[in-house]
């Protein structure tokens, strides 16, 4: 496995993580214009809801150009948008609707749909579209982030899903075993070619997960989220202490300030 050189930074809580990584799409959007948009993938869960929620607020909200992002969703339950446990919902109820008018345009994977299958593909291909990439090609988002499971999932990149390699394909619909239910779901080679990968990860129930992710024992086997590392990007975990209290002092020293 390649050695990750993930930057890690660490917070006091959880509310100052969450600060930390909404800093990240005021930085990601500088300079974007409704013409040339930042395009951020959001992660479900409930993880980033303090996030949404400092973005949608003063003075985070004033310094974002809003028209000038697109937002896509990185994974969806098999469930309609206003299901408590939507992913989309989520970020509908913490972020889109408290922007009100200025909330950007933001394109969801229809969980609702009979054939959740078809949903995905229907989503890798307005991605494509979206972003005018020919088939070989593969779209690079500015900003994704992901949060992290208990099980070292993320996404809905659980261990033991498998993703076909052929044809390559960039959303997919899976059968996660641990749930006996069905995700969508984008694959690595989706999240692999961002330019900035960042993990949001909080609680002192993360912290096994986050060990065996940036600093595994020889005998532990990867978890899905060690396979997250960007070819021409950058990724940041932003943790909190609880979240990286058992991380080694060599993990948290690849980044000081």
């Amino acid at each position: 496995m390649k050695e990750t050189t993930a930057r890690v930074r660490v917070f006091a809580d959880r509310e100052e993580a969450a600060r930390a990584a909404a800093e990240e799409l005021v930085s990601t959007v500088a300079g974007a214009t409704p013409e040339r948009p930042r395009r951020i993938l959001l992660s479900g869960g409930t993880t980033p809801e303090p996030m949404y929620r400092s973005l949608a607020s003063e003075p985070m909200r004033s310094r974002i150009d809003w028209n000038s992002i697109e937002c896509y969703v990185g994974d969806e339950r098999p469930v309609p948008p206003d299901h408590p446990e939507s992913n989309f919902g989520l970020a509908y109820r913490a972020l889109l609707e408290p922007l009100g008018l200025q909330a950007p345009r933001t394109y969801r994977i229809r969980g609702e749909a009979s054939d959740l299958e078809l949903a995905a593909r229907r989503y890798e291909a307005l991605i494509r579209a979206r972003f005018a990439a020919a088939p070989s090609a593969d779209p690079a988002f500015d900003l994704v982030y992901l949060g992290l499971g208990e099980n070292g999932h993320t996404a809905s990149l659980f261990p033991g899903v498998l993703i076909p390699d052929d044809p390559p394909r960039l959303v997919v619909a899976v059968w996660i075993e641990a749930l006996q239910g069905m995700r969508a779901t984008v694959t690595y080679r989706l999240l692999n070619a961002a330019h900035r990968i960042v993990f949001l990860v909080t609680g002192k129930e993360k912290a096994a997960a986050v060990q065996r992710t940036l600093a595994p024992n020889e005998s532990e086997e990867p978890t899905p989220a060690a396979r997250v590392s960007p070819v021409h990007g950058e990724a940041i975990w932003l943790l909190d202490r609880d979240a990286a209290s058992r991380l080694p002092r060599a993990a948290l020293e690849r980044e000081r300030g």
